[in-house]
């Protein structure tokens, strides 16, 4: 109960953060499916075989899953690392509305070229290969950017006060770093078992 109710004051009491956040990330979805639209044929050429070969190594089960797990999971942590240290300068908030943006951006340019690309099928492909590791990723990465902006701002606030401790409020923002990256982790294995397996059923 005291979790609940921890968890409960929490998006209570940030609910401004998470509302912006989540449009900031929102803007950057639409943005990045408007954008497929844009493309030239060389480069959509390029991104369709990139695809393809994903999609012919589903089929024939030959997806490397130490390889995906481990580019997924260093190209997340990068993410929650750079989330992090942004939350440690005064000028962090904007910068991690744009890791945000970013974010949303290229997730929202992968389903909008799939969709355009293949159609029907680029539904079930992002149904079954995209979104089951973006329900870890997406409301951890917003929760993530709330927290160092919070952090952030305290650091502005806390120099003006005389009871301010930056030591013992880094180490709790550092373990909340560490904790993420574990749930970051568990995203990537998703993204690399998981999201295969499901997509070689629908292929």
């Amino acid at each position: 109960m005291k979790i609940g109710n921890s968890i409960k004051k929490h998006v209570s009491d940030n609910r401004w953060q998470y509302l912006s956040i989540f449009i900031i990330f929102l803007i950057g979805m639409i943005l990045g499916n408007y954008w497929v639209i844009n493309l030239e044929g060389g480069v959509k050429d390029h991104l369709l075989g990139l695809i393809n070969d994903y999609l012919r190594g589903g089929l024939e089960g030959t997806l490397d899953g130490k390889h995906i797990f481990l580019s997924a999971f260093l190209y997340q942590a990068r993410s929650v690392f750079a989330i992090w240290f942004l939350g440690l300068t005064v000028i962090g908030l904007p910068l991690i509305l744009a890791v945000v943006f970013l974010r949303g951006f290229a997730l929202g340019f992968t389903i909008g070229f799939l969709f355009q690309e293949k159609a029907g099928a680029g539904i079930m492909i992002t149904a079954m290969s995209i979104l089951p590791q973006n329900i870890v990723y997406i409301p951890f990465l917003i929760i993530w950017a709330v927290i160092a902006i919070n952090f952030s701002v305290f650091i502005v606030k806390g120099k003006k006060s005389e009871l301010f401790s930056l030591g013992g409020a880094l180490i709790g923002y550092s373990i909340w770093m560490l904790i993420f990256m574990l749930i970051f982790l568990a995203g990537a294995f998703i993204e690399a078992y998981l999201s295969p397996f499901f997509l070689s059923l629908i292929l």
